[in-house]
């Protein structure tokens, strides 16, 4: 299931830093577990892909207005989920004559297939292209500018306040930027919180839809959920809610060809999901190096779209 590249990044990054990067969570059957907890995102009035989903209706027409002339788009999905969050988009695009590829880009082949099953199965007309990729690791300039032939332009969508999960933010946020040319456009939603409000969010990391899926990894490489305590926790200083596992007594983890041991109380981070205010976003969005075409938030302030390009400078 693990690449030798990704057994390494894994094996450093527990013994390095005591974590599990999330994005393990999503390979193989990691991929039905995270699907669960879309669907359970998706039905909650209150759920993120809700809140999202519906901010996307209505400003809809104010995004793609920035593509008056297009014929042909690609609609490029980072960390794609099972879909289902760009449906809105598609939903009004397929009414245009409008050539549309829908373009899922992923880490897990198990996500990209749910994706393209998503597209293929509510768009008649649809193409897709799915691609393995993992966007941590650099610009992928060259999947940018392939997809641009034939005269199509680029919609590039990082929506689910995906960007949270991160460890290095701005290196996500560069990693697309360099990726992008001038008249390329990127939508990234976040959630916004009140942080004096922060133990009513906690609770949504708790119980078993996001235990399931969060354990996956740890007991792929060996770590019994039941020698193990699941901790949620608010990070003060990092604005960032964090899960951890705590285990009860030592266990042996293999990953690949190596073997090693991980002593009682020890602690792995298995997720961090950071929070922001609508200041915190739009200041790193500026910073890396992204100019703000179009903002809007939901009318609590609780959920943010920003539609952003690269920043060209000066000479």
């Amino acid at each position: 299931m693990l690449s030798k590249k990704q057994e390494y990044e894994l094996i450093t990054s527990i013994k390095g830093r005591g974590e599990i990067p999330l994005k393990f969570a999503y390979l193989g059957d990691g991929a039905k577990n995270w699907d669960a907890i879309a669907s359970e995102r998706t039905d909650a009035d209150n759920g993120i892909n809700s809140v999202e989903a519906n901010l996307l209706r209505k400003k809809i027409h104010n995004f793609i207005a920035s593509f008056p002339e297009v014929k042909k788009l690609n609609i490029i999905d980072i960390g794609c989920g099972n879909g289902e969050p760009i449906a809105p988009i598609l939903d009004e695009l397929s009414k245009q004559d409008i050539e549309l590829r829908y373009v899922p880009i992923d880490i897990s082949q198990e996500m990209l297939d749910l994706a393209e099953k998503f597209a293929k199965d509510n768009y008649d007309d649809i193409e897709t292209k799915a691609i393995v990729l993992d966007f941590e690791m650099g610009n992928f300039s060259d999947v940018m500018f392939e997809l641009k032939e034939d005269d199509y332009s680029n919609l590039l969508l990082f929506l689910g306040s995906t960007l949270g999960n991160h460890s290095g933010r701005q290196r996500v946020l560069t990693n697309f930027r360099d990726s992008m040319s001038s008249d390329d456009y990127l939508i990234i939603g976040v959630e916004l919180t009140n942080f004096s409000k922060i133990n009513r969010i906690l609770p949504h990391y708790e119980g078993e839809l996001p235990q399931n899926f969060l354990y996956f990894m740890p007991e792929h490489i060996g770590i019994p959920k039941d020698k193990t305590d699941y901790d949620v926790s608010w990070n003060d200083k990092l604005n960032q809610v964090e899960v951890r596992l705590v285990l009860k007594e030592s266990v042996n983890v293999k990953i690949g060809a190596e073997e090693f041991t991980l002593e009682q109380d020890e602690q792995i981070l298995l997720s961090r999901s950071v929070k922001f205010a609508e200041w915190t976003i739009t200041k790193l969005l500026s910073e890396v190096g992204f100019r703000n075409e179009l903002l809007t938030t939901t009318e609590d302030r609780g959920y943010l779209l920003s539609m952003v390009q690269p920043t060209r400078y000066g000479v």
